[in-house]
C-alpha cells in the first residue's frame, strides 16, 4: 500500500513590526484561509531564525508610512531573499509612481489600509491565483496619472541610428545612388532603408521627412 506525503501546507509570512496590528492581521487569516500556515514577523531574520521555516509562498508587507522605514526589510531585499514568494504590499494610500515603482520591483498587489476585509480575500486569492492585485479604484488613479504624464513620442526618434543618417542625407536633397557611395552601403540597402524610414514615420515624401526631421529638432 502506497502511503503519499500529505501536501506541505502553504506558509503566508506576515511583516510588520506593529505587533498588535500583526496579530489582527493574522487572526484575520486564520479564520478565511485555514489551510495556510500563517506566520507573524517582524523582519527577514525574524522570519528566517526558525532554521527549518520554508520559503513563505506569500509575504504581506506591511508599510505604516509611505516609505520604508529604517531597519526595515525592502522590496528588494524581500524579493532576492524570497523570489519565488508572491508579495502584496498592505499600506497607507501611496502616489501613482510610488506604487508602480513597487510593481516594476516585483511585487503581485498592492491593497491600501483603507480597503474592506472582502477586498484583502479577493486580493490574496488573485495572487495566490497567479494574477497580479490593484483595486479598481487604484487602477483608475494610475491610469489618469499615465494618461497626464505620457509625452507622445516624436515620429523621427522611431528611427534607428543608420536610419537616421541616411533620412539627414535624404533631407539634404542627395539621391540614394549619392547616399549609397557617400555610406559605402550598397543600392539597394539604401532604397530598403528608404523604405523603412518613410513606413516607420508614415509618409511617403522627402519634403514631408524634411518636415519631420524639421520638428524634431525643435
Amino acid at each position: 500500500m502506497n502511503i503519499h506525503p500529505a501536501p506541505r501546507r502553504p506558509t503566508f509570512a506576515i511583516f510588520d513590526t506593529h505587533p498588535v496590528m500583526r496579530m489582527g492581521l493574522a487572526i484575520l487569516l486564520r479564520k478565511n484561509f485555514e489551510e495556510a500556515e500563517i506566520v507573524e514577523s517582524n523582519n527577514i531574520r525574524d522570519y528566517d531564525q526558525n532554521a527549518g521555516r520554508p520559503e513563505p509562498d506569500l509575504v504581506i508587507y506591511v508599510l505604516h508610512a509611505d516609505f520604508e522605514e529604517e531597519g526595515y526589510p525592502s522590496i528588494s531585499e524581500i524579493r532576492q531573499k524570497y523570489s519565488g514568494s508572491r508579495v502584496i504590499v498592505y499600506g497607507p494610500e501611496m502616489q501613482p509612481e510610488v506604487i508602480i515603482d513597487y510593481f516594476k520591483k516585483g511585487v503581485n498587489g498592492y491593497l491600501s489600509k483603507y480597503a474592506d476585509i472582502s477586498e484583502m480575500l479577493i486580493c490574496i486569492r488573485s495572487v495566490m491565483g497567479g494574477k497580479r492585485y490593484l483595486g479598481a479604484e487604484h487602477m483608475a488613479f494610475i491610469f489618469e496619472y499615465l494618461i497626464a504624464s505620457h509625452t507622445p513620442q516624436r515620429r523621427g526618434d522611431l528611427l534607428t541610428r543608420r536610419q537616421k543618417e541616411v533620412a539627414d542625407y535624404l533631407v539634404q536633397g542627395m539621391s540614394t545612388s549619392s547616399i549609397a557611395e557617400k555610406t559605402g552601403l550598397h543600392l539597394s540597402t539604401i532604397s530598403t532603408f528608404k523604405a523603412a524610414i518613410f513606413a516607420k514615420v508614415g509618409i511617403d515624401n522627402v519634403l514631408a521627412l524634411k518636415e519631420i526631421l524639421g520638428l524634431n529638432e525643435n
